[in-house]
């Protein structure tokens, strides 16, 4: 075996194991790309909820004692926040067969320079939530960035 290609099989090996190892595209459910789907699990340990065609994501936690729930817009892969300009986003919650409206308004944060009307952080509480571990919910419309979501649902937590 020549020079070139040693060099030539050393590179098809190394892209062979790159490609094994998945890498360039952290933070997946590698075994749903296959089925078609492709998940993301939530930066802050609730549901990550996909926007469009993996172009963004809700990144929802509820907080049970409180009847708080809290929402992050997250980029395609649900790694870094997006800041838009929304003053709230709406809900439909289902509750015990219940539908409710939950409005998660936007939050300014001081650590991370975000105020509201540019912020990645909305928020909504209400009394009915408390206690509650589970529920379905759905995002009537949401825009972000130009582009418009709607009908947008999903279950909490993720079944």
């Amino acid at each position: 075996m020549n020079q070139h290609s040693f060099i030539a099989l050393r590179s098809i090996a190394g892209l062979s194991a790159l490609a094994f190892l998945g890498v360039g595209c952290d933070n997946h459910d590698h075994a749903a790309h296959s089925g078609g789907g492709h998940k993301h699990g939530s930066a802050h340990g609730g549901v990550a909820v996909e926007l469009g065609d993996h172009q963004f994501h809700l990144d929802f936690l509820a907080e049970p004692g409180t009847g708080t729930l809290k929402a992050w817009v997250m980029d395609a892969h649900a790694e870094n926040f997006v800041r838009i300009t929304n003053g709230s986003i709406a809900l439909k919650v289902s509750v015990d067969a219940a539908e409710r409206d939950l409005e998660l308004t936007a939050q300014a944060n001081a650590t991370t320079g975000e105020t509201v009307g540019d912020t990645s952080q909305f928020e909504g509480k209400a009394d009915w939530l408390k206690g509650v571990q589970r529920f379905n919910a759905v995002v009537p419309q949401v825009q972000l960035r130009g582009l418009t979501f709607t009908n947008v649902a999903f279950s909490y937590p993720a079944h």
